[in-house]
């Protein structure tokens, strides 16, 4: 038990409000014994009566098997593929992509929760990186709005597009399956609806490249209560990629998407099978990607002790308690308001053009 993090999970009464609280609100009741994890303690809230566990708060909840996550984490953001990791840990693939699922509903907690009353007061740049899920028929783009300066990735969503190649096969292909709801106009519109009441003095510098779906979301999203005041500057996709380019955010993080994600590395037979475990993985490499990462590494022996968030301004007492907690408890969606697009990936319902959604959310995932 922490007791830094301990509430009655019981949403509707009154000591499930805060994380922690001084006066004795529980009593232990018992223990339940377990194959994995020997006897495990159990409490009742005197004032509701909901009984719980020390396992409740856990990332292993609910798992028949002890996972270290602090060890799996390494793993699940670099380049190795899930069956890789699978074997490598003596789990099923489909036991990894569980433990992979927590992870990443964590880190999405985790990034809101520290970003909670921040405003964005830079300069921000948005893109599309182009790769494709289930086969080459279905390219798909992952929109990600990052920040010029701080190299800090606020935010991503997925679109999904049609292909012009062999198009002898494309109907059939195509046959049965919408793109209504997941196209890029829809989906870019939804990454930039995170800047809603989030950006200092109510404007913002966004650069895009000169694709014309862009200009006609901003058009559409002008005058939205709470939207910013967007100065839009397009730059060529033409023009070099190095570090004058404005765009140079978001193609540094296309180059880790390359070299670190195993389904978007370059003719790949690691690609996503399943669009929805690939948003999953896009969400954790998010979160390491801005707290844990080096914001510069100029060699393999010196590399900063400044992270992509350090620029922001953050309450560094904050993002010590979560960073704590990131591997170790279980964060609960009802403590949290997160933004649209990072509850459709929690709850595992985006938008897709295959509309099945072969590993359904465990119920205590919405607790």
């Amino acid at each position: 038990m922490n007791p830094e993090y301990f509430f009655c999970p019981n949403n509707n009464c009154p000591y499930s409000k805060q994380y922690s609280y001084k006066e004795k609100w529980y009593k232990k009741d018992g223990f339940h014994p377990t194959k994995a994890f020997g006897d495990v303690q159990r409490y009742r809230c005197l004032h509701c009566g909901r009984t719980f566990s020390d396992q409740t708060f856990s990332l292993n909840y609910y798992l028949k098997r002890k996972t270290d996550f602090k060890v799996l984490l390494p793993q699940l953001i670099s380049c190795n593929s899930s069956c890789f990791i699978a074997r490598d840990n003596d789990l099923s693939f489909e036991s990894i992509r569980i433990r992979r699922d927590r992870m990443a509903r964590n880190a999405m907690f985790m990034q809101t929760k520290l970003l909670e009353g921040h405003r964005i007061n830079e300069a921000l740049a948005a893109d599309g990186f182009e790769s494709y899920t289930r086969s080459k028929y279905f390219p798909v783009y992952i929109n990600v709005l990052m920040g010029c300066d701080s190299d800090f990735m606020y935010s991503f969503s997925e679109s999904h597009i049609k292909t012009e190649q062999q198009k002898e096969r494309m109907n059939t292909e195509y046959e049965n399956i919408s793109f209504t709801g997941c196209d890029l106009q829809k989906q870019f519109r939804t990454l930039l609806d995170y800047l809603t009441d989030r950006c200092a003095d109510d404007k913002c510098v966004l650069h895009t490249d000169e694709h014309k779906t862009y200009l006609s979301v901003l058009k559409e999203l002008s005058g939205k209560a709470g939207f910013p005041e967007v100065t839009h500057i397009q730059t060529s996709s033409r023009k070099a990629r190095n570090a004058l380019n404005p765009l140079r955010s978001v193609n540094y993080i296309d180059r880790l998407y390359r070299k670190d994600i195993p389904n978007h590395r370059r003719k790949t037979i690691c690609f996503a099978r399943n669009d929805r475990n690939m948003l999953s993985r896009m969400a954790l490499y998010m979160l390491t990607h801005n707290f844990y990462k080096p914001r510069r590494i100029s060699d393999k022996a010196r590399q900063t002790e400044e992270k992509h968030y350090s620029v922001l301004g953050l309450d560094e007492k904050k993002l010590g308690f979560w960073k704590s907690l990131f591997r170790k408890q279980r964060f609960f969606l009802s403590k949290i308001e997160l933004p649209e697009y990072f509850q459709k990936v929690w709850k595992r319902i985006t938008e897709t053009p295959f509309g099945e959604n072969w590993y359904p959310l465990p119920k205590f995932a919405l607790d």
